[in-house]
């Protein structure tokens, strides 16, 4: 018997007390001196194993806390040889665990820089994923980029609200599936896969791409799956973890929903989560939902055992990301490096490494030699003043043009935190991967606040069009009313006075084209009259550091939170 989740309360109530008597009848007239009667079905147990947001960490971090550019770094953390190792430890006992990934392996380090798309074609299918979903990243590069991973991978690539008008001449294009079914112990589960609809403003996917509205795309697939009587249901999203709640308590049917793209730690031990580990949520019919995360970077992975019903029900639950570091390795008894896996991250990285050897400046700040300026990760930069951002956006305002004012720079534009102590041409690009161009234009303060306002606008869900800034100063409250969150706005003067920001003045104003272009929301200021710089973002970035080093990073209270 399969799940009705359409089924009245009452009517419900009815069908269970019936259902109830009938067994009861049923096994008293089966119980005897040569029947005796059978024991009640033991419930079925699943374990789901999941990462998110890698962002090509293939190698992890060092000791530091700063990408790893090898297949590992001596006292590190993270990165696909521990991965590997730890799915095989876990799957000696338990060959049955499913292995999901929920998107954005592209994009973060210098391994993305340098290779692009070439080492997840190569490295993916070697991890035992059953399947895949794409982030928004993977359309950073446009769609093509990512229809040559989807071309030459062999693990199930799932996309329920993604499609093509006109259709691509690809062969890959048949690979995208809206769902998947996996059989385990007779059981059927269904994966579905959902992207952000946000896509198009979140990354650069191009034309001839569609992402629809995620919800519909799920009752959708789930009604098809619940009539191939598959009523044991994962939702593999890259939604956010907001999201992917709300969607868990919108639609019946759904079981697990392994989410990506908000970088959420869920964990019951650890102090910096963001919730517990499952976050637990009830659908409209009121059977629960386990909604799980596991942080970015390749740094944990995720395990969820679950049991469930007859009837696909979640029953009993219990789970929490493991830590890829060696001590957990050593409790799991995990199995040796992978050495195939070993050589060719090994291989990729010999070049990137020519990158980090010379120093083109330095950053001097109290603390932090040889550590990222942002601890945990870069992620700080989307909910306060940080210092990567500090540095970044004074870069922007003094180096691609001769005059400007104030910049902005959207913080998910920040990929890896800046060290301190020595600067290498690889610690600029890993910061600033996407090769942004900065724009100059002449903007109104008016038009100035309706920016500052929409990069507050989702503050504390971790959005990258949250913005760090130079030459201007602000305070806002997260809980005013929207569109009048800004609480102060100042302008630094030629003579470094701070004046109020006047909304009839016209300033010049620097930023990366993707914010100019409407990127993250911006739908300000497309309409203004852009000026392209003579250098990438990146490159003014590294000129910087040639003409300033060494450069103090430091708070100044640019952004100020009033709770």
């Amino acid at each position: 018997m399969y799940r009705n989740r359409a089924i009245s309360s009452v009517a419900s109530l009815r069908v269970k007390v019936l259902f109830v008597l009938l067994l009861f009848v049923t096994a008293c007239s089966q119980i005897g001196p040569d029947k005796p009667a059978a024991p009640p079905s033991a419930d079925f147990a699943l374990t789901v194993l999941h990462t998110n947001d890698t962002h090509s960490s293939y190698g992890g971090t060092t000791d530091k806390g700063l990408a790893c550019y090898a297949a590992l770094c001596e006292g590190g953390r993270g990165g696909y040889v521990r991965l590997d190792q730890a799915v095989r430890a876990i799957r000696k006992d338990n060959p049955d665990a499913l292995f999901l990934d929920a998107g954005d392996i592209f994009q973060g380090t210098l391994f993305w820089t340098l290779h692009r798309e070439r080492m997840p074609m190569v490295l993916v299918d070697k991890m035992g994923y059953q399947a895949l979903i794409p982030g928004n990243h993977e359309f950073d590069a446009g769609w093509p980029a990512w229809l040559r991973l989807v071309e030459s991978l062999k693990t199930p690539v799932l996309a329920a609200n993604v499609s093509f008008d006109p259709r691509p001449v690809s062969p890959a294009v048949d690979k995208i599936l809206p769902y998947s079914i996996i059989e385990r112990n007779g059981r059927k589960i269904g994966i579905i896969g959902l992207v952000t609809e946000e896509t198009p403003e979140k990354s650069s996917p191009g034309p001839g791409i569609r992402f629809s509205n995620a919800q519909k795309a799920l009752e959708a697939a789930v009604k098809e799956l619940s009539a191939r009587k598959v009523n044991i249901i994962i939702a593999l999203t890259h939604l956010g973890l907001e999201n992917d709640r709300l969607l868990a308590r919108a639609v019946d049917g759904v079981d697990i929903i392994v989410g990506g793209h908000s970088h959420s730690l869920l964990s019951n031990v650890r102090d910096r989560a963001e919730g517990p580990y499952p976050v637990v949520e009830k659908t409209p019919d009121g059977t629960p939902v386990l909604v799980v995360t596991a942080s970015t970077a390749c740094i944990y992975l995720g395990r969820l055992d679950v049991s469930f019903d007859d009837n696909g029900v979640v029953k009993k639950w219990r789970g929490e990301p493991v830590v890829l570091d060696q001590a957990t390795l050593a409790s799991l008894e995990a199995p040796k490096p992978d050495a195939g896996l070993v050589q060719l991250i090994d291989g990729f990285a010999a070049p990137v490494q020519k990158m980090m050897t010379e120093p083109i400046g330095a950053i001097r700040a109290t603390g932090k030699e040889g550590k990222p300026l942002e601890e945990p990760n870069v992620m700080e930069c989307r909910r306060m003043e940080c210092l990567s951002g500090n540095i970044v956006a004074d870069a922007l305002r003094t180096v691609p043009f001769k005059k400007a004012d104030i910049a902005l720079v959207n913080s998910g534009a920040l990929r890896v935190s800046l060290p301190g102590g020595d600067v290498a041409p690889g610690h600029v690009l890993g910061t600033l991967p996407f090769q942004n161009t900065p724009l100059r234009a002449k903007m109104s303060g008016a038009i100035l606040l309706q920016a500052l306002e929409h990069g507050i606008a989702k503050y504390g869900e971790g959005e990258g069009s949250f913005l760090q800034v130079s030459g201007l100063r602000y305070a806002f409250s997260p809980a005013g009313q929207p569109g009048q969150r800004i609480t102060s706005a100042e302008v630094r003067n030629k003579d470094g006075r701070w004046r109020p920001l006047d909304k009839k003045a016209i300033y010049q104003v620097v930023t990366l084209d993707f914010v100019a272009k409407g990127g993250d929301g911006f739908a300000m200021l497309p309409p203004l009259q852009w000026e392209e710089g003579d250098k990438l973002a990146n490159d003014a970035l590294r000129v910087y550091f040639e003409q300033y080093s060494p450069v103090e990073a430091k708070l100044e209270g640019r952004i100020a939170v009033q709770r």
